[in-house]
């Protein structure tokens, strides 16, 4: 039991929260300073540092996501979909953001979509922690 606590204190939370940040931001922002940018502003699309970059970042993303929904699953993509429309609609209604300023909306967009690949991220130890059920994958291909 103690050993299926190690490991899940809350700054490894939030330390995958960080990650999961830093590749989204690294990706794309609204300042224009972003992997993103980068690789389609570069003046030789076809250089090899810009393929690599960009393959590897479309991979971060791609393993953040399968985290997220192998963590969530449908039920749960949803309920956070449904917590995210309404973070959404209580910042536009706060004025916190405007629908007049994008930099705005794709900033939170960009906030949110970090938050959910890191509750992705930590999913596991997110149930281990509310459930005392720790979580394991059954492969399809493992027979008893």
């Amino acid at each position: 039991m103690l050993s299926a606590l190690r490991g899940s204190s809350p700054g490894v939370l939030l330390t995958r929260m960080l990650v999961s940040a830093i590749v989204v931001f690294a990706t794309y922002n609204p300042t224009g300073k972003s992997i993103g940018h980068w690789v389609v502003l570069h003046e030789d699309p076809t250089n090899a540092w810009v393929v690599l970059v960009a393959i590897v970042t479309l991979l971060a993303n791609v393993a953040l996501l399968i985290a997220a929904w192998k963590a969530l699953g449908k039920l749960g993509a949803i309920i956070v979909g449904v917590l995210f429309a309404a973070v959404i609609y209580l910042s536009l209604q706060e004025g916190w953001v405007s629908t007049g300023n994008t930099a705005s909306l794709e900033w939170l967009a960009l906030i949110l979509v970090s938050v959910f690949l890191g509750i992705g991220l930590s999913g596991a130890i997110i149930w281990r922690r509310a459930t005392g059920q720790v979580v394991t994958d059954e492969a399809p291909d493992v027979r008893d």
